[in-house]
């Protein structure tokens, strides 16, 4: 990692150190640059503007989202097992403090600016939307019954975002331990199986 990259890393880690402390809109890029020990000149050879350096760690979490699940139809592995996988890894996701900063950010804009994260939201569905592609193959192998795949997709991912998600971002409650996770994961995967399988 040459040094200009270190630089920006550190820029964006310390916008979103800030952002989340003190709010977008009261953030400037003197206390970005402060809390990432660079100069001002640096923030901005890196960033044009606050809402360039915004897109940067929009793009991070996106990138995030898109590189951390591997979801693929395996017709000769149970679905019990691959849908432990798939939440498996959606956890170890989720469970990033790193994931969770970045989440609280982009959160917390949302609110007063619903416009600037359309574009995001998007590309997180596009995401999800890996896990219709799963159901779909399944169900074209008659393995699953599912009248809205699309539904189902973000059924099975929100009854394990209702434990893992959502009370850490919102109300800052440690994530489940090991043995929690696999309680939930289990019960996430006997719901959906129960109401899909064939």
């Amino acid at each position: 990692m040459t040094r200009s990259i270190k630089k920006k890393q550190a820029i964006i880690e310390a916008a979103i150190a800030e952002f989340k402390k003190n709010g977008y809109k009261t953030t400037s890029m003197d206390q970005i640059a402060a809390t990432a020990g660079v100069s001002k000149r640096t923030v901005y050879n890196h960033f044009a503007s606050k809402e360039l350096l915004f897109d940067a760690i929009l793009t991070q979490l996106l990138t995030l989202f898109t590189t951390s699940v591997s979801i693929t139809y395996r017709p000769d592995d149970s679905l019990s097992a691959q849908l432990i996988d798939i939440a498996q890894q959606e956890l170890g996701l989720l469970s990033d403090p790193a994931f969770i900063d970045l989440a609280k950010v982009i959160m917390a804009e949302a609110i007063h600016s619903p416009q600037r994260i359309n574009e995001a939201l998007a590309e997180v569905e596009n995401r999800d939307g890996n896990l219709s592609s799963w159901i779909t193959a399944a169900v074209t192998n008659g393995a699953l019954q599912v009248d809205d795949v699309d539904f189902a997709a973000m059924q099975f991912f929100a009854l394990l975002k209702a434990f893992c998600f959502w009370p850490q971002v919102v109300q800052g409650q440690p994530f489940p331990d090991k043995v929690q996770q696999e309680s939930i994961i289990a019960s996430a995967v006997k719901m959906f199986l129960g109401s899909y399988q064939v």
